[in-house]
């Protein structure tokens, strides 16, 4: 079966506390009212979505041999994601999450990413992806996976080369300068931009969104999603810009993975040829959702489901956009 999207980087074991106080270390013990164990990392999380939203996904990442990698077969495999990409090295552990969730939703990482650090070019079957029919292949995790940022460019080319567009995401690392170095040969090979704000004004130096849509005007992009957290998105096809509020009365439980499921449903709607400022106002619904339940993606919903949200909540999407959602 062809697939509409593949993605690559970040593969994790994610263990989720709730709810964390900043006492713990004041304490000898404290009760939670929920520990889960489940699958986690940008890549995995991205592909799980788009699969849950009626996808065909598949995924490129790596992990060990140990336990840890239990949670991210069976999530995958349960979710139906296609794994042929997925490589297991039994000379590396696979990479564990530690994730302390605050009562407000906000959350904490310790992390040991030894799986994660070691992916890198030579670990891709490119042939995989190039013959897979996807429409997209995703980088969720720039910056977190330092060897696979080093070929990441071409990788790139040789996508864009065989039809397919390119994606990333990003998280943030010591040196944002030297990262904005190396992944020089991505941007000159990227169609579509999805950061935080506060990853890509750390990666750029610039301080509104408009400076840095100018900032990426150069390298050609056909269009870029600034994430605002509470507050929406910016998002531009460097024709046209425009800030999307989000969904403002879904309750926070826990933001672990939101960005991941905004980059999701940001996508589907591109692989369905939607407008940009349709893909945002997606995107955010997906990231509403899975804020209200505890879990990586575990509050994502299918396709319908997610129109259904926007349709109830059709108040919080601009007038000029509700055709989309409303038919």
């Amino acid at each position: 079966m062809a697939l509409d999207i593949v993605t690559i980087g970040l593969a994790c074991s994610d263990v989720l506390l709730k709810p964390m106080v900043r006492e713990l270390f004041d304490r000898d013990a404290i009760t939670l009212d929920s520990i889960m164990s489940h699958s986690g990392g940008d890549a995995v999380n991205t592909a799980i979505d788009c699969q849950k939203m009626g996808l065909e996904a598949g995924v490129v990442c790596k992990v060990g041999t140990d336990t840890f990698a239990n949670p991210i077969w069976a999530n995958l495999k349960d979710a139906g994601v296609n794994t042929q990409g997925v490589v297991e090295d039994p000379s590396v552990a696979t990479s564990v999450s530690i994730v302390c969730i605050e009562p407000d939703g906000q959350r904490h990482f310790a992390v040991n990413q030894e799986a994660n650090n070691s992916l890198c070019y030579e670990d891709v079957d490119v042939d995989f992806i190039k013959n897979s029919g996807a429409k997209i292949l995703q980088y969720g995790s720039a910056v977190s996976c330092p060897k696979m940022d080093e070929g990441i460019g071409k990788l790139f080319a040789e996508c864009q080369e065989a039809g397919m567009l390119t994606s990333c995401d990003m998280s943030c690392a010591d040196d944002m300068v030297e990262a904005m170095k190396i992944l020089e040969p991505m941007f000159q090979h990227l169609d579509i931009f999805l950061p935080s704000m506060y990853e890509v004004t750390a990666l750029t130096g610039r301080q509104t969104c408009e400076e840095i849509e100018e900032f990426f005007r150069p390298y050609g992009l056909k269009m870029m999603a600034i994430k605002l957290g509470g507050d929406g998105c910016f998002v531009t096809d460097f024709k046209k810009h425009r800030y999307i509020r989000t969904f403002e009365n879904a309750p926070v439980i826990d933001t672990t993975g939101c960005g991941d499921s905004f980059v999701a449903g940001f996508l589907t709607g591109v692989i369905k040829g939607w407008d940009v400022e349709e893909c945002a106002v997606y995107g955010n619904a997906v990231g509403s959702c899975n804020c209200q339940k505890i879990g990586a993606n575990t509050g994502v919903r299918s396709f319908e489901e997610t129109m259904q949200f926007i349709r109830e909540n059709i108040e919080y999407v601009p007038e000029d956009l509700r055709g989309r959602f409303v038919k």
